[in-house]
């Protein structure tokens, strides 16, 4: 499906009951079908929304910065009428679901961060710099790929890596580029620190794209933190493991925190 905003094309999906409505945001180059499994399993009880941000997927949009990215799914909640929605967003996603969460805060009841950060260490923070600044150079996109898949710690699944490099021979670089910048100069603490609602994280233990340090920041930030470990995923938990991640979603959507094969639940209020 496909809104037209501010002279941009965002392409979308809209499936399942229509109630219970639950927003589904990609991360960095990614797309709305990432969440395929998510939206095949979850859609029999909950509406599932599914964005491709602007420049991403099928939308245009290239020239839109990242700082309206939030805006952009507003407006799709808008058009769609969903007056309250659970966000699941991973990584930039997240990002984005923390400030429509801070602008809507009678719109989003509960908020997923699928390992997500807002600050690194200074050391970390220089290495993902020199990465996606490999997307500029000659070439450099098939390097970038390779050394991000891993740092996800998914270049095992041989399904999800071939899916990866994929979708990697087809983004623009530049553009991905330009916006991990500008996703990398915001500073979203105290935006985070006010949020009322209840927070989800998880975490893929396999993933080396996000240290315990910046997991640990958001757990110090939030009023209450439910933690969903995953212990022998990477990056992609919802790709890697989609059955437990499912069952982690449902039990938090749910209100629970209950146990589940695969991963380890935990609640850490402020």
């Amino acid at each position: 499906m496909e809104l037209s905003w501010l002279g941009e094309t965002l392409h979308y999906t809209d499936e399942g009951a229509t109630d219970d409505a639950i927003l589904f945001l990609h991360g960095l180059g990614g797309n709305a079908n990432n969440w395929l499994h998510q939206r095949r399993a979850i859609a029999e009880h909950h509406r599932v929304i599914a964005l491709d941000f602007p420049g991403h997927g099928r939308s245009t949009g290239t020239s839109v910065p990242f700082g309206q990215y939030a805006a952009a799914a507003q407006a799709l909640l808008d058009h769609l009428r969903v007056n309250e929605v659970s966000v699941v967003g991973l990584a930039m996603g997240a990002r984005v679901g923390i400030t429509l969460a801070a602008r809507s805060p009678r719109r989003v009841r509960r908020l997923t961060i699928v390992n997500g950060y807002l600050e690194l260490p200074p050391r970390e923070h220089e290495k993902r710099v020199e990465l996606y600044d490999l997307l500029l150079s000659p070439g450099g996109a098939r390097e970038w790929a390779q050394l991000l898949l891993e740092g996800m710690g998914v270049s095992g699944h041989a399904g999800i890596a071939r899916g990866f490099l994929a979708s990697a021979d087809r983004i623009d670089p530049a553009h991905v580029n330009a916006v991990f910048h500008q996703v990398d100069g915001v500073d979203q603490a105290e935006e985070f620190r006010g949020l009322a609602i209840p927070v989800q994280l998880i975490v893929g233990e396999r993933d080396q794209l996000v240290p315990t340090s910046s997991t640990e920041q958001l757990t110090a930030l939030a009023r209450k933190a439910t933690i969903s470990r995953f212990p022998d995923s990477g990056h992609l938990p919802y790709l890697e493991d989609p059955a437990t991640f499912n069952r982690a979603l449902e039990d938090f959507l749910h209100g629970q925190a209950a146990s589940t094969d695969g991963a380890t639940w935990d609640t850490a209020p402020r």
